[in-house]
């Protein structure tokens, strides 16, 4: 049985220490020269990033424009700006567990109870034991509905989320894109929403044998706590306000307390609720990533400066090499890690 451990070093408290860092013109020059660096291999970078402060834009880079998705022509509209919507896949899975904990606070959801108590229609044997707590980090050890093994250990799974979203419609008796909607609107996040913001979202590629190749399928409503959620790159950047200021202190550090530790190509993260706790040179970070076909996302939030770091691609590469895929993602995160490392 997983128990849970405790990283004091990894917990965070208000307010920033570092929140009245400034960064200059050479640091944005830095990210800039990072994202247009061209690589034997790999399409240029094509998507929206920005770093925010609250809801001040400190630098913004976008390439490409808008295609309408499914059209034959693939007619082009306006050039990307940071209002331009992607589909964000797992990063609903923060989104998810923000609902999830105000539910906690209005005492209609106990995250050490049984699956069973808000589903009692599973009759699978698992659902008596697993927690809601167990969904929220990915140690149910959930296989699909009917499979479970090695419970307590991290199995990333997105049948947990779409579990998590029927436990929030039980308990509401609201559908979930109503009552993430209602959340997201609250956190001033508002290009965000499901299918009613899919005509927005620009195409999205994937690549099967080298090549590109235009993305035709949707996002169904069962996937929408998991991967389903349509966001800008600066509401994405909302995301860590949004959870410090619907959520409190005690369910902020409930979700963002370090519980499992995951495989990542970033070496040591930590899983919480919905969330990646990293220890860094920079302090802590706040992340999550998404992929699905057409589409490559993460935002990296560093609580001591109130930075927030967001970079969406609406060309999804092979992911059996992830570090290509995610080359230009990872190129930014490394150097604002290491700006906000020396302005220590």
């Amino acid at each position: 049985m997983f128990k849970l451990s405790i990283f004091p070093f990894l917990l965070f408290s208000l307010p920033a220490a570092n929140a009245g860092l400034q960064l200059s013109s050479p640091d944005f020059d830095i990210l800039t020269n990072q994202i247009q660096q061209k690589i034997a291999g790999r399409p240029a970078f094509q998507g929206s990033a920005l770093l925010m402060r609250g809801n001040e834009v400190l630098w913004q880079y976008q390439q490409g424009r808008f295609i309408q998705k499914n059209t034959p022509e693939l007619s082009q509209g306006p050039s990307f700006d940071q209002h331009s919507t992607f589909f964000v896949g797992s990063i609903s899975k923060t989104l998810a567990a923000i609902l999830v904990m105000q539910q906690v606070q209005s005492d209609t959801v106990d995250v050490q109870a049984p699956v069973k108590r808000y589903l009692p229609e599973l009759k699978q044997p698992w659902a008596a034991s697993v927690r809601v707590a167990d969904l929220l980090n990915h140690s149910s050890g959930l296989v699909d509905i009917n499979t479970q093994n090695n419970y307590g250990e991290f199995r990333y799974n997105n049948l947990n989320f779409q579990l998590l979203g029927q436990i929030l419609t039980a308990v509401t008796k609201r559908p979930y894109a109503e009552l993430a909607t209602e959340l997201l609107q609250q956190c001033q996040m508002h290009s965000s929403g499901f299918a009613d913001k899919a005509d927005g979202v620009s195409q999205g590629w994937y690549e099967e044998q080298g090549q590109l190749k235009a993305i035709t399928a949707f996002m169904p409503v069962a996937a929408e706590p998991s991967g389903g959620l349509i966001a800008s790159a600066a509401d994405v950047a909302m995301l860590p306000l949004c959870m410090q200021q619907q959520l409190t202190k005690t369910s902020l550090q409930q979700m963002t307390t370090p519980q499992l530790l995951r495989q990542h190509r970033w070496g040591e993260v930590y899983y919480g609720y919905g969330v990646q706790i990293t220890q860094t040179a920079a302090g802590v970070e706040w992340s999550h990533g998404g992929y699905i076909p057409g589409y490559v996302s993460v935002f990296n939030y560093f609580p001591q400066h109130q930075l927030s770091l967001v970079v969406l691609e609406n060309q999804a590469l092979n992911p059996a090499d992830f570090d290509r895929a995610a080359y230009y993602h990872d190129k930014l995160r490394s150097s604002v890690i290491q700006i906000l490392s020396q302005s220590k």
